[in-house]
């Protein structure tokens, strides 16, 4: 075998030998992975609020509960913003079908919320209803007196774009 052929064969194992090789262990490894749940979109929320009022934090339960949440979803990390923009946002994890999120107001002053407070949103994702929807309860942090929040909410349809020839 001549020198030329020689180096021809070393870069061609190098250079497409290699990278196939990684490529095979990548797709072996990745073999298990699934992605998580969906809950990207708009939800409509459903809760009882004659009890929210009374307390601490109660004009922020208030306003999560007469409007929708928009989540936006990367992976199993999501954000999560009020629908009428009065400045509820938070962000959280889901595992599995459960999800849980901080919201933190952004002044207390509007919001009733003492110093040091916030709300944590914890629900399950029922993936078998469509739509989709939503169990749990927001409960408010350093708070012993006060008592979860049940809610439910009902992920909306998205709005169909209009791209194609009818």
């Amino acid at each position: 075998m001549s020198r030329a052929n020689r180096n021809f064969v070393i870069a061609y194992i190098l250079l497409v030998g290699l990278p196939l090789l990684g490529l095979a262990g990548v797709l072996k490894t990745g073999r298990g992975l699934t992605a998580p749940i969906s809950i990207d979109g708009t939800w409509k929320v459903e809760a009882d609020m004659s009890r929210a009022s009374a307390q601490p934090c109660g004009k922020q339960l208030a306003s999560l509960a007469e409007s929708s949440l928009v989540i936006s979803q990367s992976g199993k990390n999501f954000v999560l913003m009020s629908g009428n923009m009065s400045n509820i946002a938070g962000n959280g994890v889901i595992d599995e079908k459960n999800l849980s999120a901080s919201v933190v107001p952004a002044d207390s002053s509007v919001s009733g919320c003492a110093s040091g407070q916030y709300l944590t949103l914890t629900a399950t994702v029922d993936p078998r209803t469509e739509p989709r929807t939503l169990t749990g309860h927001v409960s408010i942090s350093n708070c012993s007196a006060c008592t979860p929040l049940e809610f439910r909410a009902v992920r909306l349809p998205r709005a169909r774009s209009g791209g194609g020839a009818h």
